[in-house]
C-alpha cells in the first residue's frame, strides 16, 4: 500500500506507460493492419524464394535511373487501374517501391482490398534498397 500511495512512485509509473507507448507506436499500423512493410533483406527472399511480383511506383526518370531487377514502372496515380492490365497473379506476393518508402505504404491497404493476398512496401524505399548494398538495374 506504501508504494501506491506514494507520489514519486505513481509519476514513475507514469511516466513508465507513456513512455512504453511511445516505443509500440511506430509499430501499432503493422500490428493492427498486419505486416505493411519488410526491410530489404526481407523484399529480397520474397523475390528469390516466392518469385514476388516488384511494382515500381516512382516516376518514369526516377525508374529510369536505377530500379530493382524485375520490377514493372506503374504510376502511383494509375495504380489500380494499371495492375488490372498487367494481369497479375493476385496469390503471389506483390511488393510495392518508391523512393522513401512512404508512399508506396499508403497503397498496401488499397491493393488488399482489390483482393491482392499478400502485399507488402519496401521500408525505406529505392533508398534504404542503396544503403543496404543492393544492385540497381540501369
Amino acid at each position: 500500500m506504501e508504494f501506491i500511495s506514494n507520489t514519486n512512485n505513481l509519476i514513475l509509473l507514469a511516466l513508465m506507460l507513456v513512455s512504453g507507448a511511445l516505443l509500440l507506436a511506430p509499430n501499432l499500423q503493422g500490428l493492427i493492419q498486419g505486416k505493411v512493410g519488410v526491410s530489404p533483406a526481407i523484399a529480397t527472399q520474397l523475390i528469390n524464394r516466392n518469385k514476388a511480383n516488384i511494382i515500381d511506383i516512382r516516376a518514369k526518370e526516377d525508374y529510369q535511373t536505377g530500379h530493382i531487377a524485375r520490377a514493372r514502372q506503374v504510376n502511383a496515380q494509375d495504380l489500380i487501374s494499371n495492375l488490372a492490365g498487367i494481369r497479375l497473379d493476385k496469390s503471389v506476393p506483390l511488393i510495392l517501391v518508391c523512393e522513401t518508402g512512404q508512399k508506396s505504404a499508403s497503397y498496401v491497404g488499397k491493393l488488399q482490398k482489390e483482393g491482392y493476398a499478400d502485399v507488402v512496401c519496401l521500408e525505406g524505399g529505392v533508398k534504404a534498397w542503396n544503403v543496404a548494398g543492393l544492385p540497381l538495374v540501369k
